[in-house]
């Protein structure tokens, strides 16, 4: 049965995340969790994982201050699917509720008339480009411009006609394919002109196989290495592409899709920062990252 976890901040809309069985998520204030509330100043950057399985788990991570339930302070809490249906928490300064929710398999998703008359021919992303937007903490003037039906191509256009630059380079580091996106960082920044130590072999190995041990390979020498800012996030980027963010001899934790998305978004900044024309350094990211992004959207409409 499906799991709904809801935040509701004091001055603000209510924040809702569904789980399903088997799977986990993250809340905190920073923006690569599942769950971020980065309004709440008390709340860690990842403060508690909430696992859904036959119960409902929710527990701190270590060194974060406890959850308050009914005035009293705990670390764990669990959610038997078949005993107590809903239980409210407060961690930082935001309440929580939590409970089993049937209705969310049932529910039937109204039909938005424009989306009826959009051509079979014609793929329609909205509902991605407002999940990305939403993920990568694209800002209210970015959301504004979505459109019902919407295309990404079109969408990015309408991003840069804006002048709204950063939201552009958040919606490439998340709309692209992972490992198209970390090869656009690395062509973008220039990488792979200074890569000399052993951590960038690595990253540039990674970049022509894309498996798992040489991602963590990039992991490993990471951990021991003094890379630049750009380096450094490039690697984390891959190390976000998959693996576990957990030991190897530990249950896997899968990372949030996004994260990658947000390394990239970083690399990009230190990059750009340390360019001394920064606006060409930017158009140049904003016009390899669109033509990776034209591609993508040809070859999936080829497939259609």
């Amino acid at each position: 049965m499906p799991l709904l976890l809801t935040a509701h901040p004091a001055d603000d809309t209510d924040v809702r995340l569904i789980l399903r069985v088997g799977q986990e998520a993250r809340v905190g204030s920073s923006e690569w969790v599942e769950m971020s509330l980065p309004d709440d100043a008390a709340l860690s950057p990842e403060h508690f994982v909430v696992r859904c399985g036959t119960d409902a788990v929710i527990e701190v991570l270590e060194g974060q201050n406890a959850l308050i339930v009914a005035g009293d302070s705990c670390d764990r809490l669990t959610l038997s699917e078949t005993g107590q249906c809903e239980t409210e928490f407060v961690a930082g300064q935001t309440a929580f509720s939590v409970r089993w929710s049937p209705d969310v398999t049932t529910a039937t998703p109204k039909t938005n008339p424009q989306q009826l008359a959009t051509s079979d021919e014609t793929i329609d992303d909205h509902a991605t480009i407002a999940s990305l937007a939403k993920v990568m903490s694209m800002s209210d003037a970015s959301t504004a411009l979505i459109q019902s039906p919407d295309q990404t191509m079109d969408y990015l256009q309408r991003l840069i006609d804006a002048s709204l630059n950063d939201d552009a380079i958040r919606f490439l580091a998340g709309a692209l394919p992972v490992r198209t996106a970390i090869g656009w960082a690395i062509d973008a920044s220039g990488f792979a002109n200074r890569a000399s130590s052993t951590l960038d072999q690595s990253i540039l190995a990674w970049q022509t196989s894309g498996d798992e041990p040489d991602r963590r390979k990039v992991r490993d020498q990471l951990a021991v290495s003094s890379p630049d800012n750009v380096t450094r996030w490039i690697a984390q980027a891959i190390i976000f592409s998959g693996g576990s963010l957990g030991p190897d001899d530990q249950p896997p934790i899968p990372p949030p899709s996004h994260l990658s998305g947000v390394a990239i978004m970083t690399s990009h900044r230190w990059s750009v920062a340390a360019e001394p024309d920064r606006d060409t350094a930017m158009q140049q990211w904003l016009q390899s990252g669109s033509a990776l992004l034209q591609r993508e959207q040809d070859t999936k409409q080829g497939n259609q």
